[in-house]
């Protein structure tokens, strides 16, 4: 027979963007699969898996679920201990790569669901509007701080300026301002630390680049940066290559399909990415040629708790949502009987 069993105790540090659904994201499979937990939230949202640990408190046995706090040096007393059957983060690539060198010597298990870069691939045939509209929620949603955030467009030479005109006009209808007011698509973001992040990255910008809409910071009290179209960048370009965290959507063109898959895939990351068009059997293609863990078609961003989520490459490895995140808390062990 086959056992699967829970692996004992797991240590699991959450980020900063999406505190308490990445801490129920996480806590949930690592329970149900008979767990106990060590969980460190970002130092900067601490406060709502704090209000969560509360109400597991209540009914959860002493010790089952622990929270602690603090900064880089309590997240590595985690990671480097030997306690953990598993560590689990969801951070960076940096912060992925400096969890899996703690483990190492001792072994240590690793989840890993790290940074991503999403192509959103634009063919001549897609229906342009819905595209257009699509990806601008999806690259602004957060403020754009989602590994997934449709933050990289490759769209068909053909319709390069039909589509970027609908971008800009997407990106300056984008709401915007304080989580108390009305209809909005997103707030600000998460310190001075990340707007300075952001804008360091359009200081940088090759002269080649053209800034479409945006580009800088928001004239109001908070960390606001406005929803920014960067048209014009190349494959090699750092606002590629690397992933901005920030409401900020670049654009570049390809020429054939091969090419499309050429540069969608030729990044470090592998999380997410999105094929828009209207022939079906170019959609399959699509979704066998990105090598990415997710492929949306004609869609970008929504997930279900039914179908897991992970990552190829620097994004990582290990799946969160689904049975298959139960299955990445528990160890398989093979029993043969002989019996008289």
């Amino acid at each position: 027979m086959l056992r699967r069993e829970p692996i004992g105790v797991v240590g699991q540090i959450t980020p900063w963007n999406y505190p308490l659904m990445m801490a129920i994201w996480k806590i949930g499979p690592a329970l149900a699969a008979g767990n106990t937990i060590v969980l460190k939230p970002a130092s900067t949202t601490p406060e709502s898996t704090l209000v969560l640990a509360g109400i597991c408190g209540e009914f959860l046995p002493p010790g089952t679920f622990n929270v602690v706090l603090g900064n880089y040096t309590t997240g590595n007393l985690i990671t480097s201990s030997p306690v953990p059957g598993l560590v689990s983060i969801t951070g960076s690539v940096k912060a992925g790569i400096e969890v899996a060198q703690a483990g190492a010597p001792n072994l240590t298990q690793q989840h890993l669901e790290l940074g991503g870069k999403a192509p959103c691939v634009v063919f001549a045939d897609a229906n342009l509007e819905a595209a257009a509209t699509g990806i601008a929620t999806a690259g602004y949603f957060n403020a754009g701080q989602d590994c997934t955030a449709a933050c990289r467009v490759l769209v068909d030479e053909q319709v390069h300026d039909e589509f970027v005109a609908k971008l800009k006009a997407a990106a300056e209808e984008a709401k915007y301002g304080n989580p108390d007011e009305p209809d909005l698509l997103f707030g600000p973001l998460n310190s001075a630390r990340q707007l300075a992040s952001v804008q360091g990255f359009i200081d940088r910008l090759p002269a080649h680049v053209e800034i479409v809409t945006g580009g800088s910071r928001v004239d109001r009290v908070g960390y606001f940066f406005a929803p920014t179209v960067l048209d014009g960048a190349r494959q090699d370009d750092e606002i590629t290559q690397s992933e901005i965290f920030g409401p900020v959507i670049t654009v570049q063109t390809f020429a054939d399909e091969n090419q499309a898959y050429e540069y969608a895939n030729g990044v470090e990351f592998g999380l997410a990415s999105s094929v828009w068009t209207t022939d079906h059997a170019r959609a399959l293609r699509a979704s066998a040629a990105l090598d990415y863990g997710c492929v949306w078609i004609n869609t970008h961003i929504p997930l279900v708790a039914e179908f897991p989520h992970g990552g190829f490459k620097h994004s990582g490895y290990g799946k969160d949502l689904s049975i298959y995140a139960v299955e990445e808390y528990t160890r398989i062990k093979h029993v043969m009987s002989s019996m008289e």
